[in-house]
């Protein structure tokens, strides 16, 4: 059994709640004047996950610390969150979260989708 620790538990209606769907990266690039940041263009709809508009969102993480660059995110897809609230980060909007685990090095891994539908609900 999993242990939870410092967070309480939530209810499948908590859960539903959430938004998370399969994007796919079609700009990646790192953000002027942050050490930290990359941005993220990201399609959540599969008629336009070849495109660098339209439907695009903006995605913001905060990952170059642990050895990223835009080219590990670029032309792929991953799991995201949203539904969140918009973010006002560096003068700009982050409008979701790209999802992540903890490895055992303390690095956060992403969550590859690389061959699912763009735009495909996690449920």
């Amino acid at each position: 059994m999993i242990i939870v620790k410092d967070k309480p538990l939530i209810t499948i209606d908590d859960f539903a709640k959430m938004e998370i769907r399969v994007g796919r990266v079609v700009k990646a690039e790192n953000v002027e004047k942050s050490n930290k940041l990359i941005r993220l263009t990201v399609v959540f709809n599969p008629d336009s996950a070849k495109a660098t508009s339209g439907e695009a969102r903006t995605i913001f993480t905060g990952v170059r610390g642990f050895g990223y660059v835009p080219e590990d995110f670029l032309d792929k897809q991953f799991l995201f969150v949203v539904n969140l609230e918009p973010k006002a980060i560096m003068g700009e909007e982050s409008q979701g979260m790209i999802l992540a685990v903890d490895g055992e090095d303390n690095k956060p891994h992403f969550i590859a989708a690389d061959g699912l539908d763009v735009g495909a609900k996690v449920r």
